[in-house]
């Protein structure tokens, strides 16, 4: 089909290409004061998507297909749909569009996470840095576009570019390739970014403009900021995402941090956040940078911006800043910016540039050529080479952090019994993901005892007497738990007892954030960071203990200890 004018779009037509259908609003409805939970029925769907022509489809998160809420713990993946299942349900809603739509969700994990469970698990970012190999990262944004064109998914809310470090909020644990290196950063990145859309499949750099390293507060919940100076946040996240605009990513996906080194206006008493905020979305990032694709909110729901307006006026200020999609905008909200445009509160050449860059997306990505088919693949045909790319990766990420006693490679024959010791506060974690590494030490014929958590120094006394290896495994990561990046309560209890016995043939390692080895493991001679918990990793890291594989990861952040100074 032919790209549409402007001309040819009714005003609401053109406003509906700013807003990304979910599914739970498209196939339940909100009654009688519950949420969400009285089902939409057939008709009423088709109704819905002929009249409106939405120009996004969310495709994470509550996923419902046949009518069943997939929404689910991830350890009940015997009720996660098949890649062909979800895809058939986009195709259904796209076509009762007359332009094809865009289908989008943040895939961080590819997309296997809560949807898909014939997908692969990728590797974290932050495990990708430690390869440091940007020729490996564009193959892996390669595999993870073909896997997503699997499902319908042509637009992925990633990579994430800001700089962090021990101090930044839990949040970005992971979700990034370094911590304060520009240079690394921008190089990872654009290797993802044109993985991706050499496959069809529209990257998004987020958060625009960034992130304050000593900024620990979570936008989820409150409000954040950003405190450098413009000419110092020029050296390091303008640097980063001036890079990946040069490079041509399709998208950048704006943050709830306010930034008054360019906008110091406040709302309510409250510092604006870029989100809506006009000298920073339009004036510096459209403007000044010269960015010409797509900006996308981040989820407008969230603590650190709903809380700063009534709804219907946060939906204007989201447009006038200069957004072109909101993400976690209502189907009722077309209403709320088609009355406002009509009263002037809103320019129609602002909706005209919004919809002009969708369209543009649209374009590149190839929806508007005939033959446009949005599933490109079949599972089986590509995650076969997701997985080994995957597998490399992992190898080349495991780091050893340290040995202080030079007890590695271990001699396997030596081996008979390993007992992991468990600290998360997700029970994913403990029921599915650290199985992986207790299958790997049994398909070489070694004995595991796990447990999660320790009690007691006496129990930890029983365990090191009866095993030959103990492995303490710890995993936080963003929103694991939420609000710390810490373990806590009854997670932390099993480190005054840990390393008083058996610490001659113990190993600490973390499966999320790097800063557990100083953080609470100094005690642990032997000190290993995996960055995240796909099987890929745990596999690796058996394989590097046993000598099968060498140690090649390199810390992809700072792990000195932080320095004080104290001033008069």
């Amino acid at each position: 089909m032919k790209k549409p004018l402007l001309s040819e779009m009714t005003l609401r037509e053109k406003i509906n290409q700013m807003i990304i259908l979910a599914q739970w609003d498209l196939r339940r409805r909100f009654e009688n004061g519950e949420d969400y939970k009285v089902e939409r029925p057939e008709e009423e769907q088709i109704e819905m998507l002929k009249r409106e022509q939405f120009g996004s489809l969310y495709a994470q998160y509550g996923t419902i297909v046949k009518g069943r809420n997939t929404d689910l713990l991830d350890s009940e993946a015997d009720e996660r749909c098949k890649s062909t299942e979800f895809a058939d349900m986009i195709n259904w809603e796209a076509s009762f569009l007359k332009i094809p739509p865009l289908v989008g969700g943040d895939s961080e994990r590819s997309g296997a996470g809560a949807m898909h469970y014939d997908l692969t698990s990728i590797i974290s970012p932050l495990a990708m840095g430690a390869t440091d190999d940007e020729n490996l990262v564009y193959e892996i944004g390669a595999a993870l576009g073909r896997e997503l064109r699997c499902t319908g998914v042509n637009w992925r809310w990633s990579p994430v570019v800001d700089i962090t470090n021990r101090f930044s909020n839990i949040c970005h644990v992971n979700r990034v390739f370094t911590d304060m290196d520009v240079e690394k950063q921008s190089r990872l990145a654009i290797a993802m970014i044109k993985g991706m859309q050499s496959e069809g499949v529209a990257a998004t750099a987020k958060h625009f403009p960034g992130n304050d390293p000593y900024e620990y507060r979570d936008g989820h919940f409150c409000s954040s900021s950003i405190s450098v100076s413009k000419e110092e946040w020029w050296k390091t996240q303008g640097v980063i995402f001036q890079n990946v605009i040069d490079a041509g990513v399709y998208a950048i996906m704006t943050s709830h941090q306010s930034f008054p080194a360019i906008d110091d206006s406040t709302i309510n008493g409250q510092l604006r956040p870029t989100t809506i905020s006009k000298k920073i979305t339009t004036d510096l990032l459209k403007k000044e940078m010269g960015f010409e694709g797509v900006i996308i909110t981040d989820g407008i729901t969230m603590g650190g911006l709903a809380s700063i307006l009534p709804w219907d006026e946060l939906i204007v200020e989201c447009v006038n800043a200069g957004n072109d999609v909101i993400l976690c905008a209502s189907p009722l909200d077309t209403d709320t910016i088609e009355k406002a445009v009509l009263d002037g509160r809103i320019e129609e050449s602002r909706i005209d540039d919004a919809c002009q860059r969708v369209l543009n997306m649209k374009e590149k990505l190839g929806l508007f050529e005939d033959g446009y088919v949005n599933v490109k693949y079949k599972a089986e045909d590509v995650r076969d080479k997701t997985a080994e790319l995957s597998l490399t990766a992992a190898r080349k990420a495991v780091t050893l952090v340290r040995d202080r006693n030079s007890i590695f490679p271990l001699d396997k024959n030596n081996i008979k019994k390993v007992s992991i010791i468990v600290s998360s506060h997700s029970d994913t974690f403990y029921q599915r993901d650290i199985q992986h590494l207790k299958k790997e030490f049994e398909d070489r014929g070694i004995e595991v005892y796990m447990q999660r958590r320790l009690n007691n120094g006496m129990e930890l006394e029983g365990i090191a007497n009866s095993s030959d290896l103990i492995i303490y495994a710890a995993m936080v990561s963003g929103h694991m738990p939420k609000g710390a990046a810490a373990l806590v309560e009854k997670e932390c209890e099993t480190y005054f007892h840990a390393f008083k016995y058996g610490k001659e043939k113990t190993i600490g390692m973390s499966c999320g954030s790097p800063y557990l080895e100083h953080d609470i493991m100094e005690g642990a001679d032997a000190f290993i960071n995996l960055y995240g918990t796909s099987p890929y990793l745990l596999k690796a890291f058996v394989e590097a203990i046993f000598g099968e594989i060498p140690f090649e990861g390199k810390s992809p952040v700072n792990l000195k200890p932080p320095k004080f100074v104290y001033e008069d």
